[in-house]
């Protein structure tokens, strides 16, 4: 279901937004956070976290991929159970499916309960960390990582990694790459359209791409993810503000609601032109196996830093090295990882800083003078 795209919807940004909080077991529709998948892989960061291996006896030995608590980390202050909240990256009851997996790999390690608590958009994430009615958070993308920080006091404490990468961009696509398209478009090798040069990039340093192809979507309908989506919607719209198109009246746009479903709008010809992360057509190529033919990318923003997990500042400093220590243990199991990619095709977690975040401090107040 699509949204029509109104200067009220832009302004009124997270912090506005209704928490209403889907537990485990709801059908409700949920928007997509930003995951990256590039064509060429790049270099892991001295840093990345190596995987954890431990011996036990073979008659006492754990199940596979479970690490039991450590019986000498000081539990002075812990709570007897965690809220563990998730930004929505598909269809809810999917998300779910994956999520309390994931927090129940989490609780093991700590020897805590570990509720799993799904959103229905970006901002509940926020609003849930903000209020206490979460003290752990996955999956947040840029945007999110800046306001889990500053508007609810969150410490941040890992970054996703993708294909030995930090970084991601947005991707701009049509069902129109006649007026989009400077060259004829090529595919790679899963067959999957490309032009102006984007499947020549290495990496995603190498954008901009095709921006100067912005300045044709005057009047035109574009798809947006969610409002508090770096790549689905704050990207793009700084760069439409800069080719001369304004984000808001210069369109017609429209919110998906999800990185896959704006990739749905263009290929249902909903909308011309779309954005996403790179590269989302995967993810409806189940249901529309010709996506990546009819669906042509036809240019990249500039980089953008990976998402996060991040805990509330009130916790125990103990508890707070626990969580993070856990998520590196369970990103280095088979099923951790398989999870993992299930939820935000996540590769492996790295210690994050707040520094690492400053381009988006940058961006929202480029963005906040755009929407004003």
């Amino acid at each position: 279901m699509t949204r029509s795209l109104t200067k009220r919807s832009f302004v009124a940004l997270a912090a506005s937004a209704a928490l209403v909080l889907a537990a485990c077991g709801s059908d409700d529709d949920a928007a997509d956070a930003p995951s990256t998948e590039a064509p060429a892989q790049t270099d892991a960061p001295a840093d990345a976290a190596a995987p954890v291996e431990t011996d036990a006896p073979a008659d006492t030995a754990a199940p596979a991929d479970t690490a039991a608590p450590a019986d000498d980390v000081d539990r002075e202050g812990w709570p007897d159970k965690l809220v563990f909240t998730l930004t929505p990256s598909q269809e809810t009851g999917g998300l779910i499916e994956t999520a309390q997996p994931l927090a129940d790999m989490l609780g093991e390690r700590l020897g805590l309960e570990v509720e799993a608590l799904v959103p229905t958009d970006y901002s509940g994430v926020i609003v849930a960390l903000e209020s206490g009615q979460a003290q752990v958070a996955g999956g947040l993308g840029p945007r999110q990582m800046v306001q889990a920080e500053e508007q609810a006091g969150a410490e941040l404490i890992l970054q996703a990694e993708r294909f030995g990468s930090l970084l991601y961009v947005t991707q701009w696509f049509t069902n129109d790459p006649d007026t989009y398209c400077d060259d004829t478009p090529v595919a790679d090798e899963d067959g999957f359209l490309f032009c102006n040069g984007v499947l020549d990039a290495e990496s995603a340093a190498d954008g901009p791409i095709g921006a100067d192809k912005l300045a044709l979507l005057e009047g035109k309908t574009v798809s947006f993810v969610d409002q508090g989506s770096t790549s689905g919607y704050a990207i793009p719209a700084l760069q439409l503000d800069e080719a001369g198109v304004d984000p808001i009246d210069g369109i017609n746009g429209l919110f998906a609601g999800g990185h896959d479903s704006s990739v749905q709008a263009v290929y249902d010809g909903d909308a011309e032109v779309g954005v996403s992360f790179n590269d989302a057509r995967g993810q409806i190529e189940e249901t529309s196996p010709d996506v990546g033919e009819k669906v042509v990318v036809f240019g990249w923003s500039g980089p953008i830093p990976n998402d996060g997990f991040a805990v509330a500042g009130d916790l125990p400093e103990s508890l707070v090295a626990a969580i993070t220590a856990a998520f590196v243990d369970i990103a280095a199991t088979e099923d951790g990882a398989t999870v993992l990619d299930e939820l935000y095709e996540i590769d492996g977690l790295v210690p994050v800083t707040s520094a690492d975040f400053d381009v988006i401090r940058d961006l929202e107040v480029k963005l906040g003078d755009v929407l004003e």
